[in-house]
């Protein structure tokens, strides 16, 4: 690719600017701004649509830009460090990838940056220790799931090695010797003045760190000392664990940078196996697991800023690059700025769930076809290929790092290709995330209705009553990644008496933190419930960045099904989602607004852009046993699925057959409507393909008829509501 970039944040204030970073084989890059209204390519909806503004383009001079991934703690400027001679350290370490064919560093001490003592992991799987004039080694038959402690030992004639196993038994710690070894001096001459832990150098040039050999696995209390045996670090990583700090214990204020973001909050060889709590005994977490492919922020310089006028209005835009015959269109969206008058409606972008997913590789790793989860081929597309060859570009929540780990953090530092408008998933061979809510947002284009467009980032981080000004927010298509923040601003929002149309599937479904010092980086703990694609330890669900703790809200107490009346049952994919049938309660008099002008024999929905209906992909139920509120009416449900939709894995208690479409009821979409005792509505559509659907024949449809009418009797609500 000649040319890709990403964006500082992913929301901007009209009037403020936005940071643009560039990597172009090109030097002259084109940069200017363009408002995105529709994204699919499928001739049978509107077509890609941008509006282009009435505002200056820039150039810009861009260079190629380098992505290092991998996590470490850097160390510099040492005080009380010595004369290489005499230095001792140890370590405890867990390898979690020791075969994996590559030199990966534990501990490094380094003089103006050229390591001078290493001990490593090395590509066979022996433990060495090296130095400029030596190396010593120990084979090592490295046992799962296991501590060990390595010794290192200098003097002016040799180099000492030891490991040892640390087993813990309930009478106490147990120490096995594996092996020893012994080399030739560093020498009296040589000396330290920086330490990298897990890593054998990491530089930094600006926000982008370059580690090199980065280790798998984990590492707990680093020690260090001079000559004589003065402690010259102690490193604590139980401590301070939602920064990027690692805490030097010894009193010398060596205190590390942590890099690139490794898991914290992780069980060291303390861990007695009664706490699951992190935050209840710290030191029993005293490790941080590093991976070659960490990444917290790309850190790639600044190649373009970009004014936003203070009258630009609301919606979904593009920073657009453009150099010879290559273009890139980066998404954000520009929210009201402080003098903007505010609409009566606002479309709350999932932007969590589009980080949750940036960059996701499930294609290469996880086989659909083979396991008849759907019935047509998948077959990646040029944005998928351009993840492929650029893993350094990170991973996403749905990934798994090399060591075979759950990954953690997800961020939006860095270019991100499935984060693109006309970009369509894989599996679906359709849009996903921002492709389907541009579906919602042409749509009320199409009706002439005013919206501002707000994003998670923007509700977790604001009051929360930023939501007052609304009468009616409406949710994209696939809410599922929130905040405890997210939660209670939308539950305000109804309890002081605004609307809510809640039109995706699988929502407000994973507990997700916004780390508080870096808000590029969302954290998420998977645990043993939920449907996922990878899986964390039970006991290690707590979220380093906040201490609350993690996996589904509903384990949380509050199940999506409390807030829209529904929450996930399923998911699938096939060639062909059903439509919805109009249930008993759609009758009622209080529902009788949403149907008007559709006949009581229509099937909503039978057709569509995702999958050819609007029942598709992830699914939710109306279920008073999960928090579904009893005054709920069900107005429709969809009309029957396939066996390629599969009842969700947190509702399946024991082993059983027929929790297939075909079989099992509770395999379906339920439509709902309720009147909030704060005096507003709460609509669902219980389906991620729904979107799909709005622009049939030209809106000319009954997905659309319904929908506007909704939109329309919640508008009538008093503007001047109660808050």
């Amino acid at each position: 690719m000649t040319l890709v970039g990403y964006l500082d944040r992913m929301s901007a204030a009209a009037g403020s600017s936005v940071d643009c970073m560039i990597s172009s084989t090109i030097a002259d890059v084109e940069v200017d701004v363009i408002r995105l209204l529709h994204g699919d390519t499928n001739a049978a909806g509107p077509g890609p649509q941008v509006a282009e503004l009435d505002l200056p383009a820039q150039h810009v001079v861009a260079t190629e830009q380098q992505t290092w991934t991998g996590s470490c703690v850097v160390v510099d400027g040492l005080t009380g460090a010595s004369a290489l001679s005499g230095v001792s350290f140890s370590v405890l370490l867990q390898p979690t990838l020791a075969h994996g064919g590559r030199r990966q560093v534990v501990m490094s001490l380094l003089d103006v940056g050229d390591p001078v003592l290493v001990l490593a992991v090395d590509e066979s799987g022996s433990l060495v220790v090296e130095t400029r004039s030596s190396a010593v080694g120990i084979v090592v038959g490295w046992r799962r799931d296991t501590w060990y402690r390595a010794e290192v030992s200098t003097s002016d004639e040799d180099v000492i090695l030891r490991l040892v196993r640390v087993v813990t038994r309930p009478d106490g710690v147990e120490h096995v010797v594996v092996g020893e070894g012994r080399g030739a001096g560093p020498g009296r001459t040589a000396s330290y003045d920086s330490v990298v832990i897990g890593a054998q150098t990491c530089t930094r040039t600006g926000r982008r760190w370059a580690p090199s050999h980065c280790f798998n696995g984990r590492v707990e209390n680093p020690v260090l000392r001079s000559a004589g045996g003065t402690i010259v670090g102690d490193w604590r990583f139980e401590r301070q664990q939602q920064s990027t700090v690692a805490e030097d214990a010894s009193g010398n204020d060596n205190h590390g940078v942590v890099v690139n973001a490794p898991t914290r909050a992780v069980t060291g060889h303390r861990w007695a196996r009664r706490v699951v709590d992190s935050t209840r005994a710290p030191e029993q977490y005293a490790a941080i697991h590093l991976h070659e492919d960490d990444l917290d922020d790309a850190g790639w310089d600044v190649g373009a800023t970009v004014e936003l006028p203070p009258d630009l209005a609301s919606g979904v835009y593009g920073v657009r690059l453009r150099a010879g015959d290559e273009e890139d269109v980066i998404p954000f969206a520009v929210v009201p700025g402080p003098a903007s008058v505010r609409a009566r409606v606002a479309v709350l972008l999932p932007t969590f769930t589009y980080v949750a997913y940036a960059n996701e590789r499930m294609v290469d790793r996880l086989d659909f076809e083979g396991e008849a989860l759907t019935d047509h081929p998948v077959t990646p597309g040029p944005y998928d290929l351009l993840l492929r060859d650029h893993p350094e570009w990170g991973l996403s929540h749905y990934d798994i790092h090399a060591d075979g780990t759950t990954c953690v953090f997800s961020t939006s530092l860095r270019p991100v290709p499935n984060l693109r408008a006309d970009y369509r998933a894989w599996l679906q061979d359709a849009p996903r995330h921002l492709g389907a809510d541009l579906y919602l947002v042409h749509w009320l284009k199409h009706l002439g209705q005013e919206v501002d467009i707000i994003t998670d980032h923007d509700l977790h981080s604001s009051p929360r009553d930023l939501l007052d000004a609304y009468d009616v927010v409406i949710t994209g298509s696939h809410p599922e990644y929130v905040s405890e923040q997210i939660l209670d601003s939308l539950e305000s929002h109804l309890d002081g008496g605004g609307s809510l149309m809640y039109l995706g599937g699988n929502g407000f479904y994973w507990v997700t933190s916004q780390d508080p010092l870096r808000p590029h980086l969302l954290e998420v703990r998977r645990g043993p419930a939920g449907t996922r694609p990878s899986e964390g330890a039970a006991w290690e669900g707590v979220h380093s960045t906040t201490g609350e703790p993690g996996g589904l809200w509903r384990t949380r107490g509050r199940s999506p099904n409390r807030l829209t009346g529904v929450g996930m049952t399923a998911q699938g994919w096939d060639e062909k989602a059903p439509g919805y049938a109009r249930m008993p309660d759609s009758h009622l008099p209080e529902a009788a607004f949403l149907f008007d002008g559709i006949g009581e024999d229509e099937v909503i929905g039978d057709f569509g852009l995702i999958m050819n209906g609007a029942s598709g992909d992830e699914l939710d139920r109306f279920d008073i046993s999960r928090g579904s509120p009893e005054d709920t009416l069900v107005v429709a449900r969809s009309t029957g699925h396939s066996d390629y939709y599969q009842l969700a894995g947190e509702d399946l208690l024991a082993t059983r057959p027929g929790v297939g479409g075909a079989e099992c009821e509770d395999v379906r979409s339920d439509m709902t409507l309720r009147r909030h005792e704060g005096g507003g509505w709460v609509f669902s559509v219980g389906s991620i393909a729904f979107t799909g659907s709005i622009s049939h024949q030209g809106y000319d449809n009954n997905v659309a008829k319904l929908l506007g009418n909704a939109l329309a009797e919640f508008l009538r609500t008093d503007p001047e509501r109660t808050t």
